[in-house]
């Protein structure tokens, strides 16, 4: 008995462990989630969160950058076919620049003129049936541009 007590806690820990390292860092599994696509093995992540509190009120700015080309060809590829064409919108492209401004700090900015796939989410109106009166675009929301140019991904996502 006071064997099996020793071997099951360790089993589990040694599942645990398995599961977390087969299955990729937590933020790419949450990207890939949020965004509905692949990311490539070994891309490089880069993030800033302000998430916290009773609430998780936040803001998450990520950049994801793939050093071989064959794979940022792939993600590029699989992007085009589920996301918008550049242009942006004019009022979303402003709103989330100036967002990423205030919260990416240590992370490289937004390209002056996108060239790529984006991609929006309205988080808020997806579990109220309605754009959020206050602020429509950025309440709770996932943004995110594939610059094809530099072959970075940034993802914006707003929790307010």
């Amino acid at each position: 008995m006071k064997r099996l007590l020793i071997i099951l806690p360790l089993a589990v820990l040694l599942c645990g462990i398995l599961t977390g390292w087969l299955g990729g860092s937590g933020m790419e599994r949450h990207l890939e989630k949020q965004l509905g696509i692949d990311l490539p093995a070994g891309a490089a992540i880069t993030y800033e969160d302000s998430h916290g509190g009773f609430h998780g009120d936040g803001v998450l700015t990520v950049v994801v950058e793939c050093s071989d080309p064959d794979k940022a060809e792939g993600l590029i590829d699989d992007i085009s076919q589920r996301w918008r064409e550049s242009p942006i919108e004019p009022e979303l492209w402003e709103q989330f620049r100036a967002a990423w401004r205030q919260n990416g700090e240590q992370i490289p900015p937004l390209p002056e003129e996108p060239r790529g796939f984006w991609f929006y989410r309205d988080r808020f109106q997806e579990q109220y049936g309605k754009k959020c009166e206050f602020n429509p675009v950025l309440q709770n929301c996932t943004f995110a541009l594939m610059d094809t140019e530099q072959g970075r991904l940034y993802v914006l996502e707003t929790d307010f």
